[in-house]
């Protein structure tokens, strides 16, 4: 009886052993790797966009304050992006950051009025990829 009591005890403590392992893992995970931090910016720091032609109007890129752009890629083609001389944003939400793909819309003007193009994806851009962009695309 005395022997299945310690042996029950040894992999009880086995177990625990193998449960708070896992869990510091788990717990080490996340602080070893941790996520990306979102890039935000408000709809007043935009100045200056440029259309990306080769993307086929689905993708344009806002210079935001004095150093950043960020890439936003639309869910599909906005019509108008590549002849268009401005363009509008309209954040949606609680306030004007603009953090994520929902949280904006692109605006353009049309012969038949405006035409919203839904944002599915916000990218900022690193001093390299900066570098890259053509300078023909600056508006």
């Amino acid at each position: 009886m005395k022997t299945l009591t310690t042996a029950c005890l040894v992999v009880g403590l086995a177990l625990t052993a193998g449960a708070s392992a896992l869990a510091a893992d788990e717990t080490a995970g996340p602080a070893a790797n941790p996520p990306a931090k979102r890039a935000c910016f408000f709809s007043h720091q935009i100045n200056g966009w440029r259309e990306d032609r080769s993307a086929r109007d689905t993708v344009v890129y806002l210079d935001v304050n004095a150093h950043d752009v960020y890439r936003l890629d639309m869910f599909g083609p906005c019509n108008g992006i590549n002849e268009a001389f401005t363009i509008g944003v309209e954040t949606r939400g609680g306030g004007t950051a603009i953090c994520d793909g929902l949280d904006v819309t692109l605006i353009t003007n049309s012969p038949i009025g405006p035409f919203r193009c839904p944002v599915s994806k916000i990218t900022r851009l690193t001093p390299e990829e900066i570098k890259a962009l053509s300078a023909s695309k600056r508006r």
